[in-house]
């Protein structure tokens, strides 16, 4: 148990040069991200390539590590951004990129003139605040999805976006009635992807109106109930049947 809890894992290195030229939150936080980072490289190299540099943050993770909450993090991310060391998917708030080479030259420097240059750049402003503030929404209503399967999930995350985009109101409880009307509807996969994309489409909340959206110009119609069946059986929907 003593061994444990002194191990190494469980204590950071923070660079109290960038403690200095930003402050000691995103000293902390940059110090875990390469951590996480590190850990992205050595498994899903691959993928990190594939996605243009682009990986998943936990940010709950990060939380238990760090003690920063998220919108600690997300303030550390805008402040970061505005230095092009941190980039965030702008749909995704805890998907990002980091630039090692930027930050390091950040580190650094040693002129004076040009740390205050860099602080002052890296102060966030009323517009910074309300990105951040947005960031928090995203996060807090892709939290309430529970769905497993890739596609369906992204696709929920597609439509929360597009109802944020719309400026109509969305709670975390609207995501989680929308998901439970969504399966007390159906399983069929194709079937909740077209009721998805009909509430993208139109950015509605609710789930009844594309509901009977889908009922009036897609449950009974011959070509989306045969391209479902044909892509059931490995043939391609596109082509004539």
């Amino acid at each position: 148990m003593y061994v444990d809890l002194m191990s190494p894992y469980n204590y950071l290195q923070v660079n109290t040069k960038l403690a200095n030229v930003l402050n000691l939150n995103c000293a902390v936080y940059w110090a875990e991200l390469l951590n996480v980072y590190a850990r992205v490289i050595n498994k899903k190299r691959d993928e990190l390539l594939n996605n243009q540099g682009y990986f998943d943050l936990d940010r709950q993770y990060i939380t238990s590590r760090t003690t920063l909450s998220v919108e600690d993090q997300l303030h550390c991310d805008a402040a970061f951004e505005k230095l092009e060391i941190v980039f965030q998917d702008p749909q995704n708030p805890n998907r990002i990129k980091i630039d090692i080479e930027k930050m390091y030259a950040l580190i650094v420097e040693d002129d004076p003139s040009v740390i205050k240059g860099l602080q002052k750049k890296a102060k966030l402003k009323r517009d910074d605040e309300t990105a951040v503030k947005r960031a928090m929404v995203r996060n807090n209503l892709q939290l309430a999805l529970t769905e497993t399967d890739a596609e369906l999930l992204d696709a929920l995350k597609q439509w929360i976006e597009a109802v944020i985009e719309a400026k109509k109101p969305i709670t975390k409880a609207s995501v989680e009635i929308y998901q439970k009307n969504l399966n007390n509807y159906t399983d069929n996969k194709a079937v909740k992807l077209r009721i998805i994309e009909i509430s993208t489409a139109n950015s509605w909340v609710e789930f009844a109106y594309a509901r009977d959206c889908y009922e009036k110009n897609y449950k009974h119609n011959g070509a989306f109930i045969g391209a479902q069946q044909k892509q059931n059986i490995g043939i391609d929907p596109n082509k004539m049947f």
